[in-house]
């Protein structure tokens, strides 16, 4: 019997294939639904988010602000730092400073995480202010621990209770000792109301100082003040400026701008951290999946013709 020959081409296809295409691999040995890929993420994974600016916007503010507040209880992070400019500096007598703290708790209470807060213009602006501070808050500055990173909370107003301009002697002492005792953290965060790297004035020249400081350290700087978003890098860090979470802004609403009511959202992974912006108004409750998944049992039932009532003498058009 006389053999068919193969033709050459066709000898060709096979060893392009058998060379250039890629190995099929074995069943579950693909990248997806890869199980072992779960022990690699990191067991110091965690969330926080930053609330910013919530004055100068009249009553709407705090519907802005609330309904960011809702939509972190239903994102749950661990923790919640407030950026400043809580109450309006709008009084100067103390029950009538303590009463806008009153007030502003009634919404701050309905955070269901811990919540940290930083003092803002708008929060100290005097002697009294600064009190009243005291009685309703605590410490003006202080600093904590949490999976081996280092959160640092100061105050930019601190002038106002000890007469010193800038963070004041007692506060920079504060920070320096923070630094040299925690040089060891997978990173640090630093939390103040004004951007201290902007503006000329003792501020800005104490925290060049401390930014000498924290050579070799990896840290993020979260400040507002401005009610409006922006970020840079200095010494290859993150400095960030959030925008309001119900206070006024400057122009109409434009995010490519940077003009937007927005809660800031970060991961952090061990010596690593991620940051995104979000907008309230666009994170739903399991309860709307409830009450959704209800309405279309009983959609369903009608296009069937089953009432799940009774409608005596007439027809469902």
């Amino acid at each position: 019997m006389k053999k068919r020959r193969v033709p050459l081409f066709r000898i060709g296809i096979v060893i392009t294939l058998a060379f250039f295409s890629p190995a099929w691999p074995q069943y579950g040995a693909h990248p997806y639904n890869d199980r072992g890929s779960l022990q690699r993420i990191s067991q110091e994974k965690f969330t926080f988010a930053v609330l910013g600016d919530r004055t100068g916007s009249g009553p709407d503010s705090w519907r802005v602000f609330d309904e960011a507040v809702s939509e972190i209880n239903r994102l749950r992070p661990d923790f919640v730092v407030m950026i400043g400019d809580v109450i309006e500096d709008s009084a100067t007598h103390p029950a009538r400073i303590d009463a806008l703290w009153d007030e502003a708790r009634q919404h701050l209470d309905s955070l269901n995480v811990p919540l940290f807060l930083v003092p803002g213009n708008h929060d100290i602006w005097d002697r009294t202010s600064y009190a009243a501070w005291g009685r309703c808050v605590g410490e003006t500055y202080t600093a904590f621990s949490y999976r081996g990173c280092r959160f640092v909370l100061l105050n930019t107003e601190e002038i106002h209770g000890t007469g010193e301009e800038g963070f004041g002697s007692r506060q920079l002492a504060f920070i320096e000792d923070e630094i040299r005792q925690n040089r060891h953290a997978k990173q640090f965060f630093f939390f103040c109301h004004q951007p201290v790297w902007m503006f000329s004035g003792p501020l800005k020249s104490q925290w060049e100082h401390i930014e000498s400081l924290l050579g070799g350290i990896r840290y993020s700087v979260f400040t507002g003040h401005l009610h409006v978003l922006g970020a840079t890098q200095r010494n290859g860090q993150r400095h960030l400026v959030v925008g309001p979470t119900g206070g006024e802004m400057h122009l109409p609403r434009n995010p490519s701008l940077g003009f937007f009511h927005h809660y800031t959202w970060v991961s952090v992974e061990g010596a690593s951290s991620y940051v995104a912006f979000v907008e309230p108004g666009r994170v739903y409750s399991e309860t709307l999946a409830r009450k959704a998944y209800q309405r279309y049992l009983l959609g369903r039932t009608l296009l069937k013709g089953k009432l799940p009532f009774s409608v005596p003498d007439k027809k469902i058009p």
